[in-house]
């Protein structure tokens, strides 16, 4: 439980400052560059779409980038950026957001 407050807290830290740019302050796709983007960025707060979407899904999107997972290249590859246990945190937060589990 305590493991799971820090991946959340340390999460939401992290998706400030690199993924609301696209994703939006809430996670709903309404960031300052999603009206640049062409698909919009996902919607974290849609829970019907992440809900479908696995923790490995996830990780592999935010690691490898949306090209790596046939989305689009506009979402960059942060498995360079960030560690495991970062990227672990956002797949936390994300599901926050939505409201959903794996």
């Amino acid at each position: 439980m305590a493991e799971e407050k820090l991946y959340l807290k340390n999460g939401e830290s992290i998706y400030q400052w690199y993924c609301t740019p696209c994703h939006g302050v809430k996670g709903d796709w309404k960031g300052a560059n999603a009206k640049n983007l062409d698909p919009r960025p996902a919607d974290h707060t849609d829970a019907e779409l992440m809900g479908r979407r696995t923790d490995k899904e996830l990780s592999e999107a935010i690691s490898g980038g949306g090209k790596m997972v046939g989305k689009t290249a506009s979402m960059p590859p942060w498995g360079e950026t960030f560690s495991k246990a970062q990227i672990r945190s956002l797949v936390v937060y994300i599901r926050k957001l939505c409201g959903c589990k794996e």
